[in-house]
């Protein structure tokens, strides 16, 4: 006898809420302050919120989708739009914004290296 899939979790609301504060907040500092660090607990505090809800296929509302598409506006992440736009789910989601945080830290890196 095969056993019908078991239905994937969704995402509790409280969840939702936190990611979306999330993105909220990386907007504030990557326009904000582009070229100041963020104190290295608020980057783990970032990705952890990301990681949390890369298990959950639900589908995106429109204003977490529009803040991330809005984050990858330029070339370079390119590809996160694509994958959105494909996949507009909180696991893609969970992906795009760990790569915009880590793109984030790395273009930190290069203007502090650049100062010295």
């Amino acid at each position: 006898m095969v056993e019908p899939p078991a239905e994937k979790p969704t995402i509790s609301p409280k969840l939702a809420q936190t990611f979306f504060d999330g993105i909220q907040e990386y907007v504030r500092w990557a326009y904000g302050h582009p070229e100041q660090p963020l104190p290295l607990d608020r980057y783990i505090q970032l990705s952890l919120i990301g990681g949390r809800v890369d298990g959950f296929t639900d589908p995106l509302p429109d204003d977490v989708f529009s803040a991330l598409y809005v984050l990858a506006i330029d070339d370079v992440h390119s590809n996160l739009k694509e994958q959105l736009s494909a996949d507009p789910t909180y696991a893609t989601a969970s992906r795009c914004f760990l790569e915009l945080i880590e793109a984030k830290k790395e273009r930190i890196k290069t203007i502090e290296r650049d100062r010295e």
